[in-house]
C-alpha cells in the first residue's frame, strides 16, 4: 500500500523538488510559446506571408524573431518535459538510484534554455526584410521575404533535419518509451495492492472509487502520450519541407493547415483533460488567475501533471 501511494506521489511530482522545478519551467516555456502564437496569428490574418508594414520594427520582428522566439520557447518546453519525464522514470522504475539524476534543478533550468537558444540561432537568418517604394505616392513599405540562397544551402538543409531529430523525433521516442515503462510499473504496483486488499476483504468490500482512479490515471497517461505522438508527427514533415515554393501549392497548404490544427488540438485537449480530472491542476489554475480561496476545490481525481504537451512549430502557421 505504501509503495503504491509513493509511486502516485512521484508521478504527480508532489514529493520530488526537482520535478516541481522542472514542471514550473516547462509550464512557463509552454506559456511563452503560446504567447508568441498571438502575433503570428495576427500576421497571417492581416499581413499574409510577406506582409506589408509601414514601419521597420514589426517587419524585422516577423522576419527574424517570430520563428526564433516561438520555436525556441516550445523547444525549451520539449526539453523540460523530457527532463521531467526522465526524473519520474528514475524515481518510479529505479528508486534506489541516486537522485536527482540530472543534477541541481536550477542548473537544468538554466542550461536547457541556453543550449536550445544557441541551437535556434540560425533560424534568425532564414528571412530578410525588403524595402519597397510605392509610386506615385512614394510610400515606403517593408516586406518579409525568404533568403533563398541561405535556405538552399546544403548545410541549412542538414541543420533542419538535425533540429527535427533533436526536438521532435528523439523526444517522441524517449517520451513514449519512458511513459510506457512508468505505466507498466505503476500498473503492476496497482495490481499488487489490489491483490493484497482483496485478500483481506470480501469482494463486496472493494473500493471501486480507488480502482476507478487507478484506471483513469493509467488511461490519461497513455492517452496524452498518444496525443503527443499523433500531433507532432505531421509537424516533423512540415518543418523539413517548409519553403515558399511549397507554400504556393494548394495541397501543401491543406497539409500545413492540418498539421497546425493538430498542434493546437494537442495543447487544447491536454489542457481540458487535466482541468476536468485533476483537482491539483484546477486549484493551481484558479490560484494563478486569482479566483481561488485558500481552501482547495474538492472533486476529481489526482493525476499527474501533463506528460505529453506540445511540440515545436518550426513555422508558426505553418
Amino acid at each position: 500500500m505504501y509503495d503504491e501511494i509513493n509511486i502516485s506521489e512521484i508521478i504527480e511530482s508532489k514529493n520530488t523538488p526537482n520535478c516541481l522545478e522542472l514542471t514550473k519551467a516547462y509550464s512557463l516555456a509552454a506559456l511563452l510559446g503560446l504567447i508568441c502564437v498571438l502575433p503570428f496569428a495576427w500576421r497571417v490574418l492581416v499581413h499574409k506571408e510577406q506582409g506589408n508594414w509601414d514601419q521597420a520594427i514589426p517587419a524585422y520582428y516577423f522576419a527574424h524573431l517570430e520563428l526564433f522566439l516561438g520555436n525556441g520557447s516550445l523547444g525549451v518546453g520539449v526539453m523540460m518535459l523530457l527532463a521531467l519525464t526522465l526524473e519520474r522514470y528514475v524515481s518510479v522504475c529505479h528508486p534506489g538510484h541516486a537522485r536527482p539524476i540530472l543534477g541541481s534543478p536550477i542548473r537544468v533550468v538554466v542550461i536547457i534554455p541556453l543550449i536550445t537558444t544557441a541551437l535556434y540561432i540560425p533560424i534568425l537568418f532564414r528571412n530578410k526584410v525588403k524595402t519597397c517604394q510605392l509610386l506615385p505616392e512614394n510610400i515606403i513599405i517593408y516586406q518579409r521575404v525568404e533568403d533563398t540562397k541561405y535556405l538552399n544551402n546544403p548545410m541549412f538543409s542538414v541543420y533542419k533535419v538535425v533540429l527535427e531529430l533533436i526536438f521532435k523525433v528523439i523526444p517522441v521516442i524517449l517520451l513514449a518509451g519512458l511513459n510506457l515503462k512508468i505505466l507498466i510499473v505503476y500498473r503492476n504496483s496497482c495490481d499488487k495492492r489490489r491483490k493484497m486488499t482483496l485478500s483481506r476483504k470480501t469482494s463486496g468490500e472493494e473500493d471501486p472509487k480507488k480502482f476507478a482512479e487507478e484506471r483513469r490515471l493509467i488511461l490519461l497517461l497513455g492517452s496524452t502520450s498518444i496525443l503527443f505522438l499523433v500531433c507532432v508527427t505531421p509537424m516533423v514533415l512540415l518543418n523539413v519541407t517548409l519553403s515558399y515554393a511549397n507554400l504556393v501549392k494548394f495541397s501543401y497548404q491543406i497539409f500545413r493547415a492540418i498539421a497546425n490544427l493538430l498542434e493546437i488540438t494537442n495543447y487544447s485537449l491536454t489542457f481540458y483533460i487535466y482541468c476536468s480530472f485533476s483537482e491539483d491542476f484546477r486549484n493551481t489554475l484558479l490560484r494563478t488567475l486569482g479566483l481561488s480561496n485558500t481552501n482547495p476545490i474538492r472533486g476529481g481525481v489526482k493525476i499527474p501533471q501533463p506528460t505529453a504537451t506540445t511540440t515545436i512549430t518550426q513555422h508558426k502557421g505553418a
